[in-house]
């Protein structure tokens, strides 16, 4: 390489998308403004949001791909990359930070992603904005007691609607 901040670049990269799940996006034409604000944001959910040349993420992904076959995959998959690319580093729960990306740049057209690598498992763009869209895990358990609840709470008001029905008749007789 020829100088070595490119090859500290590289460095981090391969620390970093090793270990972590990641998501690469690409960009169009967009204000410095709005890369910083998505970036702060993304920061409140331990999340790191790093614009990066193609090059570098591709000598990267190369050098874990000699020792990993899942980077093989991505390589054989994905690469070359084309246009302007920023990395997403999820550090915790990564459906939150994804969540927090994707819902300040839905109306932006010109952010877009262009593959996840999460849970070892590479991800397309179709697949990345079906798991931005799924709810959350405290949402799931909600529904899913709700749903447990509903059909004791119908049988419950079954049961007593005709005997709540007959004291109303009752107590409507007993007013005239």
């Amino acid at each position: 390489m020829a100088n070595l901040k490119k090859k500290s670049i590289v460095d981090w990269l391969i620390d970093a998308i090793h270990a972590a799940n990641y998501v690469l996006i690409t960009f169009e034409k967009t204000t410095h403004t709005a890369l910083e604000q998505i970036r702060r944001d993304l920061k409140k959910q331990d999340t790191t949001f790093k614009v990066i040349k193609n090059v570098l993420f591709e000598k990267a992904v190369n050098k874990l791909s000699q020792s990993e076959k899942s980077y093989r995959d991505i390589a054989k998959k994905v690469l070359p990359l084309a246009n302007k690319s920023a990395v997403i580093i999820f550090k915790g729960e990564w459906l939150d930070g994804l969540k927090k990306y994707h819902n300040a740049t839905k109306e932006d057209e010109n952010f877009s992603f262009k593959f996840g690598y999460i849970d070892n498992e590479l991800y397309q763009k179709e697949d990345m904005i079906r798991l931005a869209n799924l709810p959350r895990r405290n949402e799931l358990i909600a529904k899913i007691i709700g749903s447990l609840k509903n059909p004791m709470a119908r049988t419950t008001r079954a049961l007593t609607y005709n005997m709540q029905k007959f004291v109303y008749v009752l107590s409507q007789k007993a007013k005239q």
